[in-house]
């Protein structure tokens, strides 16, 4: 370095009043050097590459391994998620600052690369194989800690921070090492750092598609944990070949020789550093708010997750690339140095001030102009099938910046190494902050900006945040005018402040209604439902949603980002009820009750009426679902949460079951969804034995599965779980392909007929809920019965169960309606339905037989109402069975489009108005007809005839219920003067020979 300074300033001095070709051959003598070397540390740079895109793949792998199982032993709250990332960012920064504040003596850095990724695959693959153990050695830690919760949550964060210090320091470590390695001496630093940066991250993005996409599903979690293992083992085994065959001049090394010894002796460019601590903090926050804003259109799903972070990463990874490409052409030799380095600085700043106003610009222009509009309906979300919709949404959200900042990294270390000259402490402190600034970036964008400015607010902040920066990198020199670069930045800055002037600040509601919207209009553009509350909390954004029916409010519905979480329309109350009345009826002394998600409150309400129940634990991870328990309204509505017996806890369900030591007679769980990403640890074989573990002995757990929302392999893979972990297990339905899973924990103990009868009494709102949601006598609760244990047993014979270390089992793909349907209606079929309920050893042992009068014809309603639902059917027909046959009054109001909260509000309505209006009468004529008053049911259909239009349905009502109540006259003349509106068809012919045989009914001519 100082000869050829030398050689310049003795150049000057030959040619300082020459004349300008001789200074000219030097120049260009100097450029055809600087090509030639160029073209010879281009081999070096590729092979580098190469082996940090094999450690990219696993370091990625390794990443999303760790922090799933984290999550698993330490809780997946927001708070522990929170903790769990912190420590992750933490040891790479640890990495980092050991590379910033030292110097390899003695070792190769090629062989300490290659010794740190064996660190890395060894103890990476060790933790996903301990971390499950770790997690059952820790719970009576846990348990003892549960009233400590301040000292529980700092605990987690130490016992995790300690496990992966090891492998994430030396994750930190490698790139740094690397490119301190003499084959990469003679490059261009800004080149090697964007081409090695570059490569090591779109490695990420290969390894994020490739674990989620294959690796899981194929090896499982411990499976992909050794192939990533395999490819870190690959990257260090090339690199000690590279080291072999290129020549190791390196010094033997002796025993106790550490290869790193402390050496600071730079002054640190703050500016540049703090720049580095701001790309990276905004970059990390901007992904959090983008994955936010993103799930407005489409549904959590791991499948979905991947494809986003690899978008990002993509970004990064291609910027990286070209700033390397960049830098390696920009670099040219000069003679004056002293003016060349003041020149230089501009031009590096400004080329910073450059890229952070792009990077602004961009934030709000790819917000500006997100194409929504390609995802019409959240239908269909969970199917690999549309990853490509995700990929356009994602790449026109989010690769402008993530491409951006994939520059701006190598270019602010290029410009960091300029000042600090070592090549791995520039790389190392540089790294340092920026990764100091990605673990600050999630947690300020989860627990302070979007909870308290939202998403919108927070892109726009981002934004500003890019253009501060770039001022704070700038030089003076760089704004001059009479320079190009001040004024490209003058006019960046300008088209930032005037972006920020005309910013539609009202674009957020939009998008907001974008996700509302198949919940609010039909397809005819009827208004369904308004939006009665908005949350933007730490980790989703809530709407509740409310549907009114004649001025009053009918129903809620609970969306979750773009998904309809829970509702409290009748038909999701009655199975949402029964996860309560089912175990409360077999349990009734149960005292202490669990409730894993609260979702709309139903089930929690539903458990208060328990005739000796003393504690209910609510648990939920989100605090935002509690909050909205005070917007709910209606008939007889209280909030559950307010009952003195009720306490809320804003936990992770599983965390929960592990730490918490209370024991219970009712645990009872219906989380999101399984293919909601995360709620797959709410269905494993692990999961289910926790929660037997939480309950007395004789306590029994309710779980929903939802089959209706996953493949049939699926359902078995759940099924074989649950009953792995409950040898005791019964399931139960009513006519929905909503499955309610039962597990006793011991053998269970008979209910007599009187303990059974009495919840329809005591307390009296306990039966008036059932009775409404069509559970109006016991007889009915057994004929919900669907199977037990043994025929679980020989569905599921060839089914693996689903398992923490296999959650690939339960595939992103779309489930096929026609499967489902066709396994459901074997276990609607009321025959082999009784069969297997007599036969059943667990019912012979709990099931009063008292109380088996008439099942027969309880399980027949259901199988009609299954079959009419899901299929169709003759609705006059199947009125006329449940009026004759059957004292029941629900299913008629369902026949006729109505349920007893439709009735109650019809009810309330029509006593204040005299007729009563006409929209309520549909609901008016099936409440008559539900109390068997055939009379009042022809009055008031008399009376809408009368009154306005009267639909052929509403004829043939008519007629039938004039020959039941012995008035075929009047069913004659009433068919005759409608003669010419009616026309033949199957339905007419039967409904005509029905009134012929049974009531002697003359059809018109």
């Amino acid at each position: 370095m100082n000869r050829s300074r030398t050689v310049h300033k003795s150049d000057a001095g030959e040619y300082s009043h020459g004349t300008v070709p001789p200074r000219l051959e030097s120049r260009n003598e100097c450029l055809d050097t600087a090509r030639r070397l160029q073209k010879h540390t281009g081999a070096p740079i590729a092979i580098f590459s190469a082996i940090l895109f094999l450690s990219g793949i696993g370091a990625l792998i390794f990443e999303t391994l760790w922090l799933r199982l984290s999550g698993l032993a330490f809780g997946n709250s927001v708070w522990a998620a929170a903790l769990i990332l912190s420590s992750f960012m933490a040891g790479l920064a640890l990495g980092n600052a050991i590379a910033a504040s030292s110097r390899i003596r003695r070792w190769r850095p090629l062989r300490f690369y290659a010794l740190l990724e064996v660190f890395v695959a060894s103890l990476g693959c060790t933790i996903v194989f301990g971390l499950p153990l770790l997690g059952e050695l820790l719970r009576p830690v846990w348990q003892m800690l549960w009233n400590y919760q301040p000292m529980l949550l700092g605990l987690r964060f130490v016992v995790s921070f300690l496990i992966l210090l090891v492998p994430t320091t030396a994750m930190g470590l490698t790139l740094p090492v690397l490119i301190e390695d003499p084959m990469l001496r003679r490059t261009n630093f800004g080149r090697a750092i964007g081409f090695l940066y570059g490569s090591n991250t779109l490695g990420a993005v290969f390894g994020a598609v490739l674990g989620e996409g294959y690796l899981i599903a194929a090896l499982g979690l411990r499976g992909t944990s050794l192939a990533a293992g395999l490819a870190v083992c690959i990257a260090a085994i090339s690199a000690l070949l590279v080291a072999r065959i290129g020549g190791d001049t390196s010094e033997p090394i002796p025993k106790p020789t550490f290869p790193l010894r402390l050496h600071v002796s730079y002054r640190l460019p703050w500016r540049l550093l703090f720049a580095s601590f701001g790309t990276g903090c905004v970059l990390l926050c901007l992904e959090v708010i983008w994955f936010r804003f993103l799930r407005l259109y489409v549904v959590s799903s791991p499948a979905a997750f991947a494809v986003m972070l690899a978008i990002v990463l993509a970004g990064i990874g291609l910027g990286g690339l070209l700033a390397g490409a960049v830098q390696g052409r920009s670099r040219r030799p000069t003679r004056d140095t002293e003016a060349s380095h003041s020149e230089a600085t501009t031009g590096r700043s400004g080329s910073l001030s450059v890229l952070l106003l792009l990077a602004a610009i961009a934030t709000l222009l790819s917000y500006l102009f997100f194409p929504g509009e390609i995802v019409k309906t959240p239908a269909g979300a969970f199917s690999l099938a549309s990853w490509y919709h995700i990929a356009l949404l994602s790449i026109a959200l989010m690769f402008p910046v993530s491409f951006l900042s994939g520059i701006l990294f190598p270019s602010v270390a290029a410009s960091v190494q300029a000042t600090v000259e070592d090549r791995m402490n520039s790389t190392g402190v540089t790294t340092l902050f920026n990764t100091t600034g990605a673990a600050i970036g999630p947690l300020l964008a989860s627990f302070v900006l979007l909870p308290g400015i939202g998403y919108q607010w927070s892109l726009v902040l981002c934004a500003v945040v890019y253009a501060l920066l770039s001022i704070l990198v700038s030089e003076r020199s760089s704004w001059s005018i009479r320079r190009p670069i001040g004024l490209i930045i003058i006019a960046l800055c300008a088209a930032v402040i005037l972006l920020l002037a005309i910013f539609p600040y009202d674009r957020a509601e939009s998008h907001f209604a974008h996700a509302s919207r198949p919940y609010e209009i039909d397809e005819h553009g009827n208004v369904l439902a308004h939006v009665v509350k908005r949350i933007e909390g730490t980790s989703d954004t809530y709407q509740l949603l409310r549907r009114d029916l004649f001025g009053e409010p009918y129903y809620y519905r609970l969306l979750t980002d773009a998904f309809s979480m829970s509702a409290t329309n009748p038909r999701n109350q009655r199975y949402m009820r029964l996860f309560a009345y089912l175990p409360l009826a077999l349990r009734p002394e149960a005292k202490d009750v669990l409730l894993i998600c609260y979702g709309c409150g139903v089930t929690a309400d539903a458990l208060l009426n328990g005739p000796n129940v003393k504690r209910v634990d609510v648990v939920d991870i989100s605090k935002e679902v509690f909050r909205l328990a005070d917007f709910y309204s209606g008939i007889n509505y209280s909030n559950p949460l307010r009952d003195p017996r009720v306490h809320a806890i804003v936990q992770d369900g599983r965390f929960f079951l592990q730490a918490s030591p209370r024991q219970y007679d009712i645990i009872t769980g219906e989380p999101p969804p399984p293919k909601v990403a995360g709620s797959v640890n709410l269905y494993t074989q692990e999961f289910f034995s926790l929660m037997k573990s939480r309950l007395k002995e004789g306590g029994i757990a309710t779980f929903w599965l939802p089959i209706n929302q996953v493949k049939v392999d699926e359902a078995k893979a759940i099924l074989r779980a649950f009953h792995n972990a409950f040898p005791n297990t019964l399931v139960w339905a009513s006519a929905d392909q909503q499955w309610i899973m039962m597990g006793i924990k011991g053998p269970g103990r008979r209910v007599n007929e009187e303990e059974l009868r009495r919840l329809w009494s005591e307390p009296a709102a306990a039966g008036q809920e059932l009775r409404r949601v069509g559970v109006e006598v016991p007889q009915q609760l057994a004929a919900l019965f669907l199977m037990d244990g043994d025929e679980i047993d020989r569905i599921t014979r060839d089914a693996a169960p689903l398992t923490d270390n296999y959650p690939k089992r339960l595939t992103d793909a779309v489930w096929d309606e026609q499967a489902n349907l066709e396994f459901t209606s074997t276990y609607m079929d009321a025959s082999s339905a009784l069969y297997r309920f007599g036969w059943s050893p667990i019912i012979n042992r709990i099931w009063p037989e008292t109380a088996n009068e008439s099942l027969k014809s309880f399980f027949a309603v259901r199988e009609m109402r299954y079959v009419s639902e899901r299929i169709g059917s003759n609705q006059l027909a199947e009125l006329d069975l449940y009026l004759r046959h059957s004292h029941l009054r629900i299913p008629i109001l369902e026949v006729l489009g109505s349920d007893g909260l439709r009735l109650s509000i019809a009810e309330r309505v029509a006593k204040k108005s005299q007729p009563p209006p006409l929209e309520t009468m549909q609901d008016l004529v099936a409440g008559a007809l539900a109390q068997r008053d055939i009379n009042g049911a022809i009055r008031l259909l008399e009376n809408k005839k009368d009154r306005g239009p009267f639909s052929l349905d509403d004829t043939y009502l008519l007629i039938y219920l004039y020959c039941l109540n012995g008035e075929v006259d009047k069913a004659e003349t009433l068919a005759a003067t409608n003669a010419a509106a009616i026309k033949k068809n199957s339905f007419v012919d039967w409904l005509w020979g029905k009134l012929q045989s049974e009531f002697g009914f003359h059809p018109p001519q």
